[in-house]
């Protein structure tokens, strides 16, 4: 028994180091890494998406006020990239940080708060700013009628329609 052991001491002996000095000596991620999340909040229209396909269910989204908050909780995330796949705006991007260590959970939360439009006729806040904005772009005669119908938000779109029939 004790002869065996030496032997298999002797011949991993000359065989080179198999750990890494990763510590002390940097490590290149490789290409297709996914690491720490990242959120461009100027792009986020709040739709929702990155909720619906989050497996880990880590994503939430609140209406807090005239904000809508959008709250990652990457001590959680699997970094499967779904979220990323499935926002239309590109506004989660998967990065090649892998380094997440920390003693406080809360470094690993992403919070994003939006803006949201009041509407105007109840004065309820109900679109994200980011995606009014988008909706203006897509429209063809940017008239401030057009614009202002949709500053009105769906219940008050509904009871003009039906003093009007």
């Amino acid at each position: 028994m004790l002869k065996s052991k030496i032997k298999a001491l002797l011949l991993s002996s000359r065989h080179k180091k198999i750990a890494r000095a990763y510590p002390f000596v940097p490590l290149k991620p490789p290409e297709n890494l996914r690491g720490k999340l990242e959120v461009l909040a100027g792009k986020c229209i709040g739709c929702g998406n990155c909720v619906r396909t989050c497996p880990s269910r880590l994503i939430k989204i609140e209406n807090i006020d005239d904000e809508k908050v959008v709250i990652f909780s990457s001590g959680r995330c699997i970094y499967c990239g779904r979220c990323a796949t499935a926002c239309p705006e590109k506004a989660i991007q998967i990065t090649h940080a892998f380094e997440l260590a920390t003693a406080n959970k809360k470094d690993l939360e992403i919070v994003v708060r939006l803006k949201m439009v009041k509407c105007l006729q109840c004065g309820k806040p109900f679109i994200v700013e980011n995606m009014l904005n988008k909706q203006i772009e897509r429209l063809e005669e940017k008239s401030e009628e057009q614009i202002n119908r949709l500053k009105i938000c769906p219940e008050c779109k509904r009871k003009l329609q039906n003093k009007n029939v």
